[in-house]
């Protein structure tokens, strides 16, 4: 394996950590919500409410980012610059930074131990992905075939 290729285990543990981490997120987000609200109901209404409550809203990024990462992965050779992107988009949801989703995310951190070991193992797994790449691909190029079929099904 050469190239992108020689990246995607290290590829796959990252996917498998980022969806551990969204995991224990939607958890922490459901107990919260339970507590506010009464029972969530069955999995029917879960799914409903990660797709429309507001209360789930701020787990939206990270949901897409794991949707984008999966079409990622069906594909036989990787775009050269694709793994470092992988790598950016997560650091960037799963960093301090000033956005909705670090705004949530960050107390999770400091409150719930599933989450503290989730983004633990995920930090683990991204770092054995290469941070730089002269070829950088933006997400918009390597999340588009999950895309353009979203917009082929709505016509």
């Amino acid at each position: 394996m050469t190239g992108e290729g020689a990246h995607k285990p290290a590829l796959l543990e990252a996917a498998a950590a980022l969806r551990e981490v969204h995991r224990t997120l939607v958890q922490a987000t459901r107990a919260a919500y339970e507590q506010k609200n009464g029972p969530a109901g069955g999995p029917g209404e879960m799914l409903r409410l990660l797709t429309e409550h507001p209360h789930f809203a701020w787990l939206h990024p990270m949901s897409e980012l794991i949707v984008d990462l999966d079409s990622l992965l069906t594909q036989e050779i990787l775009p050269s610059g694709t793994v470092a992107a992988v790598r950016q988009e997560i650091d960037r949801l799963t960093k301090a930074g000033g956005s909705p989703f670090w705004d949530k995310y960050s107390p999770l951190l400091q409150t719930d131990t599933d989450v503290v070991m989730a983004h633990g193992r995920l930090r683990r797994a991204i770092n054995a992905l290469p941070s730089t790449s002269e070829g950088l691909h933006e997400r918009k190029e390597w999340s588009a075939p999950r895309v353009h079929a979203k917009r082929s099904r709505r016509s």
